[in-house]
């Protein structure tokens, strides 16, 4: 009996390694899935002045991630959080809506994402920002899906790099095919 429960503890112990590894191969798997980067709408950005950070996310194909508004409580939404630093402040963010679609593991149809979505932020930099280079961290939450299966949701990092300026400093536009002004 004392054998039994050997066994049976052994056996339990490799079933948790293998779902531990095979949590840690989806969680990568789902970090390949979405390629995402940040762009700033004004360069410099002068202190006192609001511009725009958009982050383009471009999915694999075959695969969508969870729209921002999810239509079930259970499902992960896609959201894209900052972390401002001194200076700075999110005064808005924008989702694009989600693409209803059907798929065969669920009887209702989702709102997701497809191919390409763009989140647009409003931040303004403070009259008292610091000056010159600067990194706005920003990270990216999702849950990658194909037809027949979903992956570990995952938060990836990812950051927009600008320059802040004396107020009153001439800003150009930048990014005119992401920002349309």
């Amino acid at each position: 009996m004392k054998r039994f429960w050997i066994m049976a503890g052994a056996m339990a112990a490799v079933l948790a390694l293998a779902q531990a590894a095979g949590a840690q191969m989806s969680q990568g798997m789902a970090r390949t899935v979405v390629a995402a980067r940040g762009y700033v709408s004004l360069e410099p950005v002068p202190r006192g002045r609001t511009f725009e950070v958009a982050v383009i996310a471009r999915i694999k194909p075959l695969f969508h991630i969870n729209a921002h508004k999810v239509l079930d409580e259970f499902l992960i939404p896609t959201e894209v959080n900052a972390k401002t630093p001194a200076g700075f402040r999110i005064t808005s963010t924008e989702y694009p809506a989600g693409e209803l679609k059907q798929f065969s593991f669920s009887p209702k149809k989702l709102a997701v994402y497809t191919g390409q979505m763009i989140v647009k932020m409003k931040v303004e930099a403070g009259r008292n920002a610091p000056l010159g280079a600067r990194e706005l961290p920003l990270s990216l939450r999702y849950q990658a899906c194909n037809n027949t299966y979903c992956l570990s949701p995952v938060t990836v990092p990812l950051s927009v790099h600008l320059t802040v300026a004396r107020a009153g400093s001439a800003a150009k536009a930048v990014h005119p095919e992401i920002f349309h002004r």
